[in-house]
């Protein structure tokens, strides 16, 4: 029965096989030396047989001999011959060079010589990977363009640093299933130097039941299918045994995925939606990575994450009951992680940490109601997503409060920008807008010694200059030098400020009294975003609270899982509503919170900072 069946199913393909001649692969023969036996381009041998280009040729492999009407090849001159032009020679075309295999010549070599990656190669090359390299192979390699990217063929993607199954699916605008199915070893994994086959969006592919259902278009044989997919006969019958009956046009094939598969149905966009019950659950989404590392239990996710526990502890005893899911974005894809979780309950995301996480993250969950919180990362690429607050002030929020201050009193001083490496792309900020909205000369200076107060003497007195001076930046050894410097110049004839804060400015600490005493000489003004008063009642009973269970004084990330974690469910209805909420404004253990949409733009971000002002005595 087989028999019979494979015979109808080839009954659509063999006039192609009349057409066409066709060559049974030897032992030791590559498909440079079948190319110029038959008088034709490697290019066409491997577009007439889409199979070998992937799986390599194998003694006994049957594959067909396009026309030579086409391309002929002159061996005298090794140029080939197109129509009546005359193109490269025949170890390169436009895309790839076409390399000979001579003995001892190893992949490694090969990655070297010609800078790509062995997973490029490899993708380009598949015989590489199940038989390794033999002298008189042919394997292609990418050309080098001018920049020098790899110059990729048409209707191909070399797959970069970060990409990933979902990212590719929305930038190239088909599905991901489409991906899986036109490219099988994506079955298997996605990495980095991969070179893939854009799919057509012809959205006959749903992957279900670990097979590929394929609805049969106008024009597919078996042997395109079997080749195109990658697989037998055999296993083609044996899941579709109404094939007996032959192949028409809009039945749908079950074709097996590839030994080992490992197929990711994602989550699409919009189809999530809050659920608006009587509620509260959230999602906690760090990269631990504990079970990987152990010895990361002191990370910035962990710390984060016990802050963010106390707070649920507190919470709880203020009456909120919060359901906690959490989960470890390092454990594997995020797109998988998120694909293979129930986010069907969930009010709030709080996490992940970098700005890459959080865009998947706030991608998955766009238009869906369900609130993704970013803790740390703020960049503005970030602004374009709806359902998305952002924690933690950009810098320049907080030297804006500081341009504005000294705004109020500015008389033409002179202005020093004291600041590190670090810090010095907030200096260009700061400078650039006293400079445009106060017309101020500004000076950014790396050292304290070249601050200067200029003074004339006469009959015996000193007559100072008026400057202003700013330490930008967060560096503690910075901020004691800027202390000391300040203690030389006339205390009448200057303005002190501070962006960001340094151990120095800590007005809580009692140990720090004296240099706040100093400060006060210069009626200094600081802002930040990260400041614990340490003499608030409430704040000294979380800090009991850590000492108790941790036996230290919270660290920053700690402080940031507590604050953020705090506000973000104390802002929420007993039904899990942020936004309804979102506005007031709330000040936590070290952060001060006031959402707002930016610009016109979609998201929340947290727009204000603290304002410590020290007046003279």
């Amino acid at each position: 029965m087989k028999k019979i069946l494979a015979l109808l199913l080839f009954i659509g393909s063999s006039a192609l096989f009349a057409q066409q001649r066709t060559h049974t692969v030897k032992a030791k023969e590559t498909v440079y030396g079948i190319s110029r036996q038959y008088g034709i381009s490697q290019e066409e041998l491997y577009k007439a047989n889409p199979k070998i280009e992937k799986n390599g040729i194998h003694p006994g492999d049957l594959i067909i001999i396009p026309s030579e009407n086409t391309t002929s090849v002159n061996t005298n001159d090794n140029k080939v011959v197109t129509g009546n032009s005359i193109t490269k020679s025949n170890s390169e075309d436009d895309n790839y060079i076409y390399i000979t295999i001579a003995p001892k010549e190893t992949v490694y070599n090969i990655v070297k010589k010609y800078k790509v990656s062995e997973e490029t190669l490899k993708s380009l090359n598949p015989q590489i990977g199940q038989k390794g390299l033999e002298v008189g192979d042919v394997v292609r390699v990418p050309k080098n363009n001018s920049n020098p990217a790899i110059s990729i063929p048409q209707g191909s993607h070399l797959i970069k640093k970060g990409e990933t199954l979902y990212s590719l699916s929305k930038d190239l605008k088909v599905s991901v299933d489409d991906l899986y199915a036109e490219n099988p070893d994506l079955q298997k994994r996605v990495r980095e130097g991969m070179v893939i086959t854009i799919p057509k969006k012809s959205g006959s592919v749903v992957i279900e039941d670990n097979s590929i259902n394929y609805t049969v278009q106008n024009g597919d044989s078996a042997y395109s299918i079997l080749e195109k997919y990658n697989t037998t006969l055999d296993d083609l019958l044996r899941l579709n045994p109404d094939l007996i009956n032959g192949l028409k046009a809009g039945m749908v094939l079950k074709i097996p995925l590839q030994k080992n598969a490992k197929i990711v149905k994602y989550g699409t966009s919009g189809k999530l939606k809050r659920a608006n019950d009587n509620e509260i659950n959230i999602a906690i989404m760090l990269p631990f990575d504990v079970v990987k590392n152990p010895q990361l239990k002191n990370s910035q996710a962990m710390q984060f994450f016990i802050g963010s526990k106390l707070a649920l502890t507190r919470l709880a005893k203020t009456g909120k009951n919060v359901n906690v899911k959490v989960i470890d974005t390092k454990n594997g894809n995020l797109q998988d992680i998120l694909a293979s979780n129930d986010f069907s309950k969930t009010d709030a995301v709080i996490g992940p940490l970098n700005t890459s996480d959080v865009t998947e993250v706030s991608n998955f969950f766009s238009n869906s109601g369900i609130m993704v919180i970013s803790p740390y990362a703020n960049d503005d690429s970030l602004n374009s997503f709806n359902d998305l607050i952002i924690s933690n002030p950009k810098d320049e929020v907080v030297a804006d409060q500081i341009i504005e201050e000294i705004g109020k009193n500015f008389a033409g001083e002179q202005i020093y920008l004291l600041t590190d490496r670090d810090d010095q792309e907030l200096a260009n900020y700061t400078k650039k807008e006293l400079e445009k909205n106060l017309k101020a000369n500004v000076l950014i200076v790396d050292n304290v010694s070249k601050i200067v107060q200029p003074h004339d003497s006469v009959n015996g007195e000193n007559y100072f200059t008026p400057i202003i001076t700013v330490l930008v930046g967060d560096n503690d050894n910075l901020g004691k030098q800027y202390l000391e410097k300040l203690k030389t110049f006339d205390k009448d004839n200057i303005k002190a400020y501070g962006i960001k804060s340094v151990s120095v400015y800590d007005v809580y600490s009692p140990e720090n009294a004296k240099n706040i005493d100093s400060f006060r000489d210069f009626g200094f003004v600081y802002s930040t975003a990260r400041l614990i008063n340490t003499r608030d009642q409430e704040v000294q009973n979380v800090l009991k609270d850590f000492n108790e269970i941790y036996c230290e004084f919270p660290t920053r990330y700690e402080q940031l899982g507590y604050d953020v974690t705090y506000d973000i469910v104390n802002r929420m209805n007993n039904k899990g509503d942020i936004t309804n909420n979102i506005s007031s404004e709330s000040i936590g253990l070290a952060s001060k919170f006031s959402y707002k949409k930016i610009n016109g733009g979609k998201t929340y971000r947290n727009d204000t900072s603290r304002i410590v002002r020290l007046p003279k005595k």
